[in-house]
């Protein structure tokens, strides 16, 4: 594998177009979101000793800060989607309307597809899994190396939070709790890791949540990022806090697009507001 600096220095002296859809739809936010086969005995994979991003192709010019996994950085686009699969409605009973889709969420492949693979990762059990129970052993011991901060990147830079965790739902949704927050932004807006971590699961197979990301962290916690209009990794990568990882959307059971965002503490969800790091900064060195 290539060095990272050198193969963006070259990327820097050719000009790249933006892409058609880099455009991004300013929409109200009012929004009301809703809401594992074991892994086999086979040890894991070593982690790189770098973030794999040389595995997907930039789109867009990259600046040096990068390197640093600066949220503020351009994304990066997958070197390829999985089989697309088309928006999918229904209603319930004819009061509100559901909406599946569209399936935006990239290939797995290489080193880490087959990490995923030896693991467990990627399915949807291995995501229900996570968020309601402690993960395996061989889950722990895969994010054992990864030391980090507690505290939480606010993953939607240009975000605001919307409705918060545990507060009694209206309507058809009453007496539900909420296990997350909702986080309003423009669709298209970037979603970064909130910490380091193991990406456990990325596709649209979770009822409701639409195209989502699950990262797994050191001591059991997990982070989830539900309704995305498109996910940027996929299962058996590792990513770092503040790394790009998905699109804010509408996908999914939601009115408008926003992020629902959940951290669990094994399988319990946990409000994670009081643990948002002030923007700007990026939780290294704090306890």
């Amino acid at each position: 594998m290539r060095a990272l600096l050198p193969a963006l220095a070259l990327l820097a002296l050719v000009p790249l177009a933006l892409p058609a859809g880099a455009q991004r739809a300013e929409a109200p936010f009012d929004a009301e979101a809703s809401s594992g086969d074991a892994p086999p005995d086979e040890a894991p994979l070593a982690p790189p000793p770098e973030v794999e991003a040389l595995e997907l192709r930039l789109d867009e010019r990259v600046p040096r800060r990068w390197l640093h996994n600066d949220p503020d950085a351009f994304p990066l686009q997958p070197a390829r989607w999985r089989r697309r699969v088309p928006r999918r409605c229904r209603t319930n009973g004819g009061y509100r309307r559901h909406c599946q889709g569209d399936r935006r969420v990239p290939e797995p492949h290489g080193p880490a597809a087959e990490r995923a693979r030896r693991l467990g990762l990627g399915d949807r059990m291995t995501a229900r899994w996570l968020m309601h129970q402690p993960p395996f052993e061989e889950w722990v011991a895969a994010v054992a190396h990864l030391r980090d901060s507690r505290r939480l990147t606010f993953p939607v830079p240009e975000g605001r939070l919307g409705r918060g965790f545990g507060r009694v739902r209206n309507g058809s949704l009453r007496h539900r709790r909420h296990k997350g927050v909702d986080i309003g932004a423009p669709e298209g807006s970037l979603i970064v890791a909130a910490r380091d971590g193991l990406v456990a699961y990325s596709d649209d197979g979770i009822t409701g949540y639409g195209n989502a990301v699950l990262l797994l962290h050191r001591e059991g916690f997990s982070t989830f990022y539900a309704h995305c209009v498109e996910t940027l990794v996929f299962a058996g990568q590792y990513v770092r806090r503040g790394q790009p990882i998905a699109r804010v959307g509408d996908t999914g059971f939601a009115w408008a697009p926003h992020l629902h965002f959940e951290w669990r503490q094994r399988g319990w969800p946990r409000d994670p507001a009081p643990h948002f790091l002030p923007r700007g900064e990026n939780g290294r060195g704090r306890p």
